[in-house]
């Protein structure tokens, strides 16, 4: 199974027992006089550096590497300001988008250079071509732009142009099929631009995927755009460093990288079995397997890092749910993890849904979100990558295979473990951990 989004944001560099049956479904709230304050959600906000992007890169598996030396604009709009989207997708795979500017409606040039920001994604053994789409815009309403949110943004335009490429009408305008899709949310920023020139350049595997500098003009003649492409097997894409999130600034350290390769880790994971469970270090995952079903109506089991404890930190965790036929399905990872019973609860489901809530004293205290589908989640058996950056003063953002999807203040927790997570309503369901990244803030 080809793995899916490892994310690499950037700004600037290429960096996004009985009782416990209310785990993984919505149960009653606190009484109304002991319900905590609402949580202080993050409003929509420009990224504050020049350029955002997502990669769809995984560990293990082969990459391709399209790189961007020239953007040029034949027919400049009036007031000069032009900002870029550009998005590589794979259709039986991952895709990665770009946003230039981030942190501003536009620039006043004709020529523009993405060479330091290379779009990267994961190829599988089925991959036969990728796309690589280049939208040129001028904002005349940059504010429908800044309410939707820049991120939100070109994250919907790069889910949008994979879907298309997926399942679209090849004859569509790949923009226009995408908005139309949208059921809405993107019409008001439509309305907003001039469209200054959008082309699309197809990969092929038959031709070694690897492509020398080129040029291409768009079909509309607004673009002409100077690209390359690189394959790099599974053994070289290995051989490239994880950068920090924060590459500029070093305030984060990769402290941990565990791809539990040889049934090993560094750190310390609960491993234990009973009738209805077994977790275990395996080759390549911490893995669990829920195997019975006793005095309830689902499988459940769970296993934490039992020798560390993370106060100011990013984590990435590559999860991987094993059979297709699960029935209603439910894992991922509870962090700021005190015991089995305090934590901030962070899941998906096998059929799109999402679910945040802080869980204290083995009851819901806050529902941050409740089950909600999100087109970032890929469902079924299929790997995702959910991320957490997590704060002393309690700011919280998180994140499914590079897509934002909640950002608030709690401060329950200052800090605490990480565990790991697999429900199901039908067994044998498998739950993998097949990789987590874990960076660090260290004080100066």
């Amino acid at each position: 199974m080809l793995k899916e989004l490892t994310t690499r944001r950037a700004f600037v560099v290429c960096l996004v027992g009985v009782c416990l049956g209310w785990l993984l479904s919505a149960c009653q709230s606190s009484p109304p006089d002991s319900s905590p304050p609402a949580p202080e959600l993050t409003p929509h906000a420009t990224p504050s550096s020049d350029v955002f992007q997502v990669n769809g890169i995984a560990a293990g598996a082969a990459w391709l590497r399209v790189t961007v030396p020239v953007v040029a604009l034949t027919a400049p709009p009036p007031d000069g300001s032009v900002q870029l989207f550009l998005v590589l997708a794979d259709p039986d795979g991952t895709y990665s988008y770009l946003l230039f500017p981030a942190n501003r409606s536009g620039d006043a040039a004709e020529q523009f250079d993405l060479s330091a920001w290379p779009l990267e994604i994961s190829l599988g053994d089925t991959s036969s071509k990728a796309s690589l789409w280049v939208l040129a815009v001028n904002n005349r309403h940059y504010q429908a732009a800044e309410q939707y949110g820049l991120e939100a943004l070109v994250a919907s335009l790069g889910i949008g142009f994979h879907r298309w490429i997926t399942q679209g009408d090849a004859l569509d305008d790949p923009l226009a099929a995408i908005v139309s899709a949208s059921a809405g949310a993107l019409y008001e920023w439509f309305g907003g631009i001039d469209v200054v020139g959008q082309s699309m350049v197809t990969f092929q595997a038959d031709e070694s995927w690897n492509t020398a500098p080129t040029s291409h003009r768009s079909p509309d003649g607004g673009l002409n755009i100077v690209y390359t492409a690189q394959y790099l097997s599974a053994d070289e894409a290995a051989l490239i460093p994880t950068p920090s999130p924060d590459a500029l600034t070093g305030a984060y350290t990769l402290t941990y990288d565990e791809t539990f390769a040889g049934g090993q880790s560094s750190l310390h994971w609960y491993e234990g079995q009973d009738r209805t469970f077994t977790n275990a270090l395996t080759d390549d995952a911490y893995e669990i397997r829920l195997t019975d079903i006793v005095q309830r109506e689902f499988a459940l089991s769970w296993g934490s890092i039992e020798d560390a404890r993370f106060t100011d930190y990013r984590a990435e965790a590559e999860i991987t749910l094993v059979e297709g036929d699960a029935q209603d399905a439910r894992y991922g990872i509870w962090f700021n993890y005190q015991d089995d019973y305090n934590f901030i609860y962070f899941g998906i489901a096998n059929d799109g849904r999402y679910r945040v809530a802080v869980i204290l004293r083995n009851d819901n205290r806050l529902e941050i979100q409740d089950w909600q589908p999100h087109p970032a989640i890929r469902p079924g058996a299929a790997t995702n990558t959910l991320s957490i950056e997590a704060s002393p003063s309690g700011d919280i953002t998180l994140g499914i295979n590079g897509e934002p999807v909640a950002s608030f203040n709690d401060r329950t927790f200052s800090g605490g473990s990480l565990a790991f997570f697999c429900y199901a309503k039908s067994v044998p369901t498998t739950c993998r951990l097949e990789r987590l990244r874990i960076w660090e803030r260290r004080a100066p």
